[in-house]
């Protein structure tokens, strides 16, 4: 299975939106020490929750640049989320197009 190798506190910041309990908030803040994973469970969170609620949609992904956008989180999602979303970018356009069985959107 996909979520593994994440703790506890990783996984409920990658599925808060889909439980229960939970689905009457509007977001989550995660604070914690650098490097804890914070950011890698953010975005995998923000990945399943777009393709699981939406198909044929765009979103954006903002960052300080466009190069430590790509470093920090397009880079590292195909080794978070490669054997649940097919992620192809094209560079040229500053546009990912990601797919989960049927649903497709685009970032």
């Amino acid at each position: 299975m996909i979520f593994r190798n994440f703790s506890k506190r990783q996984l409920l910041a990658m599925t808060w939106w889909n439980r229960p309990n939970l689905k009457d908030l509007d977001g989550i803040i995660c604070d914690g020490a650098v490097r804890s994973g914070k950011t890698m469970a953010l975005t995998c969170g923000f990945f399943l929750w777009s393709m699981a609620c939406f198909d044929r949609q765009v979103f954006a992904l903002c960052g300080k640049t466009v190069g430590a956008l790509r470093r920090n989180l397009v880079l590292p999602m195909s080794d978070w989320l490669g054997g649940l979303l097919r992620i192809s970018e094209h560079r040229s356009e500053n546009k990912l197009t990601v797919r989960m069985g049927s649903r497709v959107n685009t970032y």
